[in-house]
């Protein structure tokens, strides 16, 4: 008597049919533009539609649970571990995961590679999704980062150029990324967080589209330094309350601020130079 040897990586029929489900809201995800298209809004219908057919229970526990807090799949701030003083967070259930894996896979990011975080309960592209989104759209760029100009103990400050070349258009802009470090920061991962907030710079120049960030105080590139009134900072009075002989100073001053402002020459404002 024989038997059929059966194939181990055979899926079962409702993971297959799931995996087909999932495929096809995948390849219409890419079709997506969401730029200048008022019907994107009905294929976004459609495609989230395939994707809460194909995320089932089953699927979810059978296929991405596991790959949840893999570097092969998706990271999060909930690990189940405990992190320095920090008690452990239980990791994300199923409903949260799901919703993050319909978002990423809308904007066109997989939860494989390590594409997207979960940061609390919300999805986030990493340095790897921006890149994948960027190919995406066909951006051809290069970044060169700097190192840390900050002298901070909490953050650091990471000059980018970035040249690109997009539908024709060639150009070049610059930022300072600012990135949150602490004493286990490695000047490799300080340069790394600044090339995500660079790409992600790119990104939304392009499309036009933020996806927001994880640390939103620490989030915003800037290019601009205000050092004109560090020196006097905290030199006057308190706000809302005049002493008495402020008071009585208060007129006086004030004809002679008129006078030498009638006396000044008049002079336009110089305007910021730009990089692109």
């Amino acid at each position: 008597m024989s038997t059929t040897p059966q194939n181990p990586t055979t899926l079962p029929a409702t993971i297959e049919n799931a995996r087909k489900q999932f495929e096809l809201a995948c390849k219409s995800a890419e079709g997506l533009q969401t730029l200048n298209n008022f019907g994107a809004a009905f294929q976004a219908v459609n495609v989230v539609s395939l994707l809460r057919q194909a995320l089932t229970d089953e699927v979810m526990d059978a296929v991405f649970m596991p790959l949840m807090n893999t570097k092969i799949g998706f990271l999060t701030d909930h690990t189940g571990k405990a992190r320095g003083n920090r008690p452990p967070l239980q990791p994300y259930g199923r409903e949260i995961v799901r919703d993050a894996i319909i978002d990423a896979v809308t904007v066109g990011l997989m939860p494989t590679g390590n594409q997207f975080n979960i940061i609390a309960e919300r999805m986030y592209p990493t340095k790897e999704g921006y890149t994948a989104l960027l190919r995406r759209l066909g951006v051809k760029y290069f970044i060169e980062t700097g190192y840390d100009k900050s002298q901070a103990e909490g953050f650091a400050e990471i000059p980018c150029k970035i040249t690109y070349s997009y539908g024709g258009e060639r150009n070049a802009f610059s930022i300072t990324a600012t990135v949150k470090k602490d004493s286990y920061s490695s000047p490799d991962q300080i340069r790394g967080k600044a090339e995500r907030r660079a790409k992600k710079a790119l990104y939304e120049y392009i499309t036009g589209c933020d996806f927001g960030d994880a640390d939103e105080d620490s989030s915003t590139p800037i290019d601009v330094v205000a050092e004109e009134i560090s020196g006097e900072a905290n030199q006057g009075g308190q706000i809302g309350r005049k002493a008495p002989s402020q008071q009585a100073q208060q007129p006086q001053q004030a004809q002679t601020a008129q006078a030498s402002a009638q006396a000044a020459p008049k002079s336009n404002p110089a305007k910021p130079e730009m990089d692109f």
